[in-house]
């Protein structure tokens, strides 16, 4: 144990470095797009490890690299064994659904739609992502906020407000190209600091795994799996499955942020590759991540002090104070310098995220709206150029504000989960209706939606059913009733 010793001038001139270095590597990339093919697609150009990596390095971020030990040290592993999940519902995905839009060529899903079911599918797709995406922005940049706060011990809406401003600066220096080798140079030294916590925590246990476990087990946060059937239990085995598949299957064969990624590839052959190599890389880099969780289980629990230092942090809000475990830990439990390394490793990763939130946000709102609705022959590509970039700057602006009122929602993973859960299940139904479903219309589809949205708003507002359902029932409902719907009316013609 190093006494507690904090944060020192040395952490802080790394991190500021460490930063600086990033956006200057990122800036590199600002010039030289000649249309929104090259700014939002990166002109197709890239192999399968380095879109793999981004996409890891994105959907991390900071919600997964604080929220998965902060799940695990305030209740168990059992929110983990959605990782086993994930690599089935990628592949899937990709082989069946993504390999059709980059045959297509287009530039987000929702391009895909309109030829299926027409323009109004397509906006509401459209409207539905801005939503989902917009909610997981503003979460990305409350979460790491709250590492700031730790390190600074300023105010958690001071560093809200910084956070935001800051990785909304880095977002529109712009181009796919900067996104995609930040987040490379961020998956590197994400992995080192976990590696660096680890190390650390086992260090200071001279080894010994076993009593490590023991201790985390003797406070009961060593629980894999729990068979209960009642849709209200927490974390059940059924429900992580089930949320695991409709969550995964979404975010990466229907979300623009992971799509846009495989559209960046030379090939579909990269495509395919970056999904399989993406799904396997991330499991071990997930699970280490809750051993982290665990791993503080026992170090805090043999360190009562920073225990109390810890829930200090928050004396009304304990739970707000063990989200805070991780940064804790990584201030007063690692050497000088190496502290300053892993937060910069973690605030640089969050401006990446919020870059590739932001740029895949910027893309629907240009394509699907702004060009499809206001397109005018005299418009050049440089003046839809300057668009993306304006909305990039409005939409970072806004998910900034929405950041500051996401911490009401319960912990880390439970408010980005919420926000997914509420409206995946229905967008993937719309997706997976227009792929194996030849018979379905836009009429269908739209009702299904609309109805399975109001289902999840029902069962959220009115009942105690775990949150971990929402998705499944999201999905379940808007299928069943958009297939319904859409036997009412004529058969769509054959999609273009």
């Amino acid at each position: 144990m190093n006494g507690m010793q904090g944060w020192t001038a040395t952490d802080t001139v790394i991190m500021v470095a460490y930063i600086g270095g990033v956006v200057a590597f990122g800036s590199m990339f600002a010039r030289g797009h000649r249309d929104i093919g090259d700014f939002f697609l990166a002109g197709r150009s890239f192999r399968w490890l380095p879109i793999a990596l981004s996409i890891i390095s994105a959907e991390l971020s900071g919600v997964s690299y604080l929220g998965a030990p902060a799940m695990a040290f305030q209740k168990d592993l059992r929110y983990a064994l959605t990782i086993f999940i994930l690599p089935v519902a990628v592949i899937v995905a990709v082989v069946v659904i993504v390999q059709i839009f980059y045959r297509l060529r287009v530039y987000t899903v929702n391009e895909y739609l309109e030829g299926r079911y027409g323009v109004g599918i397509r906006a509401l797709a459209a409207f539905l992502f801005l939503l989902t995406r917009g909610g997981w922005l503003a979460t990305v940049i409350y979460v790491p906020s709250l590492a700031l706060s730790v390190v600074s011990g300023w105010n958690l809406t001071v560093c809200v407000l910084t956070m935001g401003l800051l990785a909304t600066s880095y977002a529109t220096l712009g181009g796919m190209k900067a996104v995609i080798w930040c987040d490379v140079i961020q998956f590197f030294v994400l992995v080192g600091g976990i590696m660096l916590a680890l190390s650390a925590i086992l260090g200071d246990f001279r080894g010994d795994i076993a009593t490590i476990w023991t201790i985390a087990s003797e406070q009961g946060r060593t629980r894999l799996v729990s068979f209960d059937w009642h849709p209200t239990a927490e974390f059940t085995i059924w429900s992580i499955i089930a949320m695991g598949l409709v969550v995964n299957f979404g975010a990466y064969g229907t979300d623009q942020m992971a799509v846009q990624r495989y559209l960046t590839a030379r090939s579909l052959r990269d495509a395919i590759g970056s999904a399989i190599g993406q799904s396997l890389l991330v499991v071990p880099v997930i699970i280490s991540l809750y051993l982290v969780g665990t791993g503080l289980v026992a170090y805090y629990h043999r360190h009562p002090e920073m225990m109390q230092a810890l829930l200090a942090l928050s004396p009304s809000n304990p739970t707000q104070a063990m989200d805070r475990v991780f940064p804790h830990f990584i201030i007063y439990g690692l050497p000088a310098g190496i502290s300053g390394l892993v937060i910069a490793g973690l605030l640089a990763a969050t401006m990446s995220s919020v870059d590739s939130g932001v740029n895949a946000l910027a893309t629907v709102a240009v394509v699907d709206f702004y060009k499809r609705f206001f397109h005018h022959a005299s418009k050049t590509e440089q003046h839809y150029l300057r668009v993306g970039r304006t909305c990039t700057l409005a939409i970072g602006s806004l998910a900034t504000l929405a950041a500051l009122a996401v911490g009401q929602l319960g912990t880390i993973l439970e408010i980005i989960n919420k926000i997914t859960g509420f409206l995946i299940g229905p967008i993937v139904a719309l997706f997976l209706l227009s792929v194996f479903s030849p018979r379905s219309n836009a009429t269908g589809v739209f009702l299904g939606t609309v109805i399975g949205l109001g289902t999840v708003a029902y069962v959220a507002r009115y009942t105690d059913v775990f949150w971990l359902w929402y998705g499944p029932i999201g999905l379940i409902t808007s299928l069943v009733a958009g297939y319904a719907f859409s036997l009412v009316r004529p058969p769509p013609p054959p999609p273009e």
